[in-house]
């Protein structure tokens, strides 16, 4: 149960292939040493938006938690206009390794919790570290071409690999790739646009473009062939029937992928960003946080 106390963040650091990579750690009321759940945020997010309310969600229920800006996102270095799923794999596992090294952290409980495409983020890190003891996803994706081509009917997908065609071709020749707006690649549904168009009013530091090359490193991200690799450590999924954004299939496919000891929640009457707002969240980490409980001892 929530203890009512929920802590104050604490700006913390940690570096991944010599970029520095910018944190807030939230500990948990109480004695460590903790268990301890890096959160892993969605498509060209930063952790200022809802990941913290997870965060504290999970720490006032004893639950140490961690969230992060990938590389070249947010606060942190690295290169910018870039999202290469594996490379944010790589910050995931070194998010892993900085709470392994904290005195206040059980090393032996670590967990991770992803949203959206962080939550197919988290499904791999946790697939090639065994590390991670429980993974949580929440409304990710179990095949990065599939997605990309479900946003789009088929003459607009057909145009889209032009486009990228067109790109590979520039990149080999002039070392460049052709910068767009994020909404080129993950074409947005209705909601998720007006959502958008919000927080970059309200955020205009939240802005960036896209190179089309991440879109190839998307095309080739799946999680689907590696969530098999958690068994015998735990996963649970979390879809939405109507999600207009990460269809609810892959949800249910990476669930038949992978091995036990695993769960599955499909929630109904909301939509995909309902996951990670007040209204919902309490409820969901209230049963992410009893998951944890069970599979980090």
């Amino acid at each position: 149960m929530p203890t009512g106390n929920r802590p104050t963040p604490e700006p913390v650091h940690f570096y991944c292939r010599g970029a520095r990579i910018e944190a807030d750690l939230y500990l948990p009321a109480g004695r460590p040493p903790f268990p301890a759940v890096a959160v892993c945020h969605g498509f060209g997010s930063i952790r200022k938006y809802w990941v913290n309310d997870i965060a504290g969600e999970l720490a006032d229920r004893g639950i140490a938690a961690l969230i992060f800006d990938y590389r070249g996102f947010g606060d942190s270095e690295g290169p910018r206009d870039r999202l290469f799923p594996l490379e944010q794999v790589e910050d995931t596992r070194a998010a892993i390794g900085f709470l392994a090294s904290l005195e206040a952290i059980d090393p032996l409980q670590l967990g991770l919790y992803g949203v959206s495409f962080g939550g197919a983020v988290a499904l791999y890190a946790a697939a090639v570290d065994n590390r991670v003891r429980a993974a949580v996803c929440a409304v990710g994706i179990a095949d990065g071409y599939r997605w990309l081509k479900s946003l789009r009917r088929h003459w607009e997908w057909l145009e889209f690999e032009k486009r990228l065609e067109a790109d590979r071709e520039r990149r080999i020749l002039t070392g460049e790739s052709e910068l767009v707006d994020p909404g080129e690649i993950m074409m947005r549904d209705p909601e998720s646009a007006e959502l958008a168009a919000r927080l970059d009013a309200d955020f205009p530091e939240r802005s960036y473009r896209l190179t089309l090359e991440s879109a190839d490193a998307i095309i080739e991200f799946r999680p689907i062939d590696v969530v098999e690799q958690i068994s015998p450590r735990a996963v649970l999924l979390i879809g939405v029937e109507d999600d207009r954004l990460t269809p609810a299939g892959h949800t249910r496919e990476l669930f038949e992928r992978a091995g036990e000891p695993k769960g599955l929640i499909m929630m109904r009457d909301v939509t995909h960003h309902d996951v990670y707002q007040p209204g919902h969240l309490r409820d969901l980490i209230g049963r992410a946080a009893a998951f944890y409980r069970e599979h980090l001892a």
